[in-house]
């Protein structure tokens, strides 16, 4: 298997615009190796820009309030400290 060299796997976004042109895709079909051209939709910027369907097994979060609860995840100093209470 002869893959392209990473730098192309870089760009593969660019190759993709809006419209999906069919010169686009075949761009991304010569630089994508063939044994992944079966996922060659996974590359598509539209595709990916959009949301899943909900389902019935949807998980949702409930939270307690309308904002969750602000507090500092992490040690301060005294001196950081005195500054977040002025």
């Amino acid at each position: 298997m002869d893959l392209p060299p990473s730098s192309y796997h870089d760009s593969l976004e660019e190759l993709w615009d809006k419209e999906e042109e069919p010169e686009k895709v075949e761009t991304v079909r010569k630089v994508v190796p063939s044994v992944h051209h079966q996922y060659l939709d996974v590359f598509s910027k539209v595709k990916a820009e959009k949301r899943p369907p909900h389902h019935a097994c949807d998980h949702h979060t409930e939270l307690e309030g309308s904002l969750p609860p602000a507090g500092v995840i992490y040690s301060l100093s005294n001196q950081e400290s005195d500054t977040l209470r002025a």
